[in-house]
């Protein structure tokens, strides 16, 4: 996930976007001409295809770094669709269309060299033919149709844009979002720290009716006791020492759009009934005033705290939970999501660039193999910081693994709760399979034909898995099996 300044910096220094635009309509026009580029053949006939399924109207079919064809397509062509392959060929290519005319989109598909080429768009697989119209579209809306709907809203502004992954656990999350962003329906986001708990609540008022309205959030955590209600109800001038102007709170600021408060369990009990108060009434009044104000906005809350048992304790209202626990949305952690990180890993390299003006830094599949084996209890803001980390050490090179510094695994919540941490695929796979095989061999009696049976697989199967993992075909002796008396 990312947050609204991030993307906004992004945005103007014409950075890389790492979420999906939505789609606004479809391609027609009669004048776009699609440049498709790829290293091997098969796949630029399959791109060439596409394109044309799309509903191109021309395709220029570019075949490795051709200087002839990459000068007609600056001529012709109103984007660019990029399946990018190792080697030489391949990084001429991206390097080519990185120099590409300002304002032709680029849509990269697949890893490296692709990402080099600082697409606008990035896939991690090729598109269905819908899928890819859907997002020229959006790309290479025409200039007379933005300005006869006037200006734009901030793309940062669509769910997509402020939430990036494709794990089933993020689709789910997006999915309740498309059921809550219409409804005024109180929402309580829960999940661990770091993981985007207020990009969640900046996504449903920015997809709903409220959009047009102001987002007020407040970390109910950061402020004084003392200061509580000032903040949140405001204040009548003269209400106390240093009140000389009038001050509306955070409640009245939100009128017509959302109230965001986050870490809800961090209020205290006198602020907690006073917000219930306004909750039953829809009337906030000052600090020092006589009358209350009415105020319509709707309310979104957040916490990383087990609220119910809070309320069983005593320290928070019955009431107020009942209220704000209308349509509870969680967020899953990153070690939950893993297959998300490399999404987030290069948009947060694009940020990162864009921030500093350089090129987009690539990073190695062990570098992210490595952030792939973390258990994250930091979520994505470690991630974050360690992605900043990273490119600091890494300078102009690419980042390695060497390059980016996990902490150790013995502070990780997996480790706090006495189970085992995250471990990269190839090594929970291999040490899988050596479990699997020696209980499989021990269950048989060494036998094989009885263990090709009872894990129904060929013998030929079994022989080969226990050469793998270093086994023998006679079991072993269990730990626990008591000496044998002799007759």
């Amino acid at each position: 996930m990312r947050d609204q300044t991030d993307f906004s910096e992004e945005r103007r220094a014409g950075g890389v976007s790492w979420a999906m635009p939505r789609p606004r309509r479809s391609m027609t026009s009669r004048d776009r001409c699609i440049a498709v580029c790829a290293t091997a053949e098969s796949a630029l006939r399959a791109l060439t295809e596409l394109a044309r399924a799309a509903g191109a109207d021309a395709v220029l079919a570019i075949h490795g770094w051709d200087p002839v064809a990459l000068a007609a397509a600056r001529e012709r062509a109103k984007a660019y669709v990029l399946q990018g392959a190792p080697g030489r060929p391949g990084e001429r290519l991206a390097a080519a269309l990185a120099a590409r005319p300002p304002g032709a989109p680029l849509i990269a598909v697949g890893g490296d060299p692709a990402l080099r080429a600082s697409p606008s768009v990035w896939l991690p697989a090729v598109p269905a033919a819908g899928r890819l119209a859907r997002l020229l579209a959006d790309l290479l809306d025409d200039d007379a149709a933005a300005s006869a709907a006037g200006p734009p809203a901030a793309a940062w502004r669509r769910k997509t844009d402020l939430i990036i992954g494709d794990s089933p656990a993020i689709r789910q999350v997006l999915g309740a979002l498309d059921r809550l962003a219409p409804a005024t329906t109180p929402v309580l986001i829960t999940g661990e720290s770091g993981v985007g708990k207020e990009l969640v609540a900046r996504s449903l008022h920015y997809s709903g009716p409220r959009a047009r309205g102001p987002f007020v959030a407040i970390n109910c955590a950061a402020i004084p006791e003392a200061l509580f209600e000032a903040e949140l109800f405001g204040y009548r001038r003269g209400a106390f020492t240093g009140a000389v102007n009038p001050r509306p709170g955070a409640i009245e600021a939100a009128h017509r759009g959302t109230l965001f408060l986050d870490e809800i369990g961090e209020m205290p009990p006198a602020m907690q009934a006073k917000l219930l108060r306004v909750l039953e009434t829809g009337e906030v009044q000052r600090i020092g005033a006589s009358a209350g104000r009415v105020v319509d906005f709707r309310l979104v809350t957040a916490t990383n705290c087990d609220l119910e048992r809070a309320m069983r304790d005593g320290g928070f209202r019955a009431d107020l939970y009942y209220r704000v626990h209308v349509y509870p949305l969680h967020v899953p952690a990153l070690r939950d999501r893993a297959e998300d990180i490399p999404r987030l890993v290069h948009h947060y390299l694009a940020v990162i660039a864009a921030r500093e003006h350089r090129p987009v830094p690539r990073m190695t599949p062990g570098a992210l193999d490595k952030l792939a084996g973390h258990a994250w209890p930091g979520n994505v803001r470690e991630l974050v910081n360690l992605i900043e980390r990273a490119v600091l050490c890494a300078g102009e090179q690419a980042i390695d693994a060497e390059h980016v510094f996990v902490p150790e695994r013995s502070g990780s919540p997996a480790t706090a709760r006495g189970t085992a941490p995250l471990m990269p695929y190839r090594e929970a796979k291999a040490r899988f399979e050596l479990d699997y095989y020696a209980q499989l061999m021990q269950t048989a009696g060494g036998n094989v034909s009885r263990a090709a049976a009872l894990g129904r697989k060929t013998r030929k199967e079994i022989y080969e898995a226990l050469k793998r993992c270093g086994l023998t075909a006679r079991p072993a002796e269990p730990a626990s099996a008591a000496p044998r008396r002799r007759a």
